[in-house]
């Protein structure tokens, strides 16, 4: 049984992945307790049922099988390009070879599977009642960076000079603190600016 903050493992023998995925989801749920494990082993012994979610690599999936299929809602499979046709069914899955863009809005989108199928995250406060400290305009813009729009465009779609799309780029980075797109795309979508579906 769960108690105090949500925890969510992340089991892969390969180091990079962990931290990689460390670092994201924790911009996706600030609120998690995130734990990294570098084999099975280790992971089984700290109590695996307390967890909401576990981010698995395929080989470590194959491998322990009969614990994970019992356990399909909270597992999702890590996986690269040429892995894609070998996942069991009813498994979720994240490309980890997807470029940084494609690899954010996948994570998102299961983020925001996992809710609208009823599926919520205990701990989570409500993100749309988070103050807007953005302008209106400014939240245009932030919408039009994360579909992937580059200056001149966002210019053009806004009917704006590009020295205002430079300035509001810069007074959004300024508030949030946020320059990578990718980080720009997590805060927009978990703050209720854009839609996973609309980007």
């Amino acid at each position: 049984m769960m108690h105090g903050k949500l925890r969510i493992a992340i089991i892969d023998e390969n180091t990079a992945t962990c931290i990689g995925m460390r670092s994201v989801l924790s911009q996706l749920v600030p609120f998690a307790n995130l734990s990294t494990y570098s084999s099975f082993d280790k992971f089984i012994i700290d109590n695996p049922d307390d967890f909401f979610h576990y981010f698995v690599s395929s080989k470590i999936l194959f491998l322990n099988s009969s614990f994970f299929v019992q356990r399909e809602k909270k597992t999702i499979v890590l996986i690269s390009r040429n892995e894609a046709g070998n996942i069991m069914q009813g498994y979720r899955t994240l490309d980890l070879s997807l470029p940084e863009e494609e690899f954010v809005r996948s994570i998102l989108s299961i983020h925001q599977g996992a809710h609208h199928n009823g599926y919520h995250t205990p701990g989570a406060t409500v993100q749309t009642e988070t103050p807007r400290i953005l302008s209106s305009r400014e939240t245009e813009v932030l919408a039009l960076i994360v579909k992937g729009l580059i200056n001149k465009e966002i210019a053009d779609k806004l009917n704006i000079s590009l020295t205002t799309v430079i300035t509001h780029r810069r007074n959004i980075t300024g508030k949030l603190g946020i320059k990578a797109v990718s980080s720009l795309t997590i805060y927009a979508v978990t703050h209720g600016y854009v839609d996973i579906d609309k980007l």
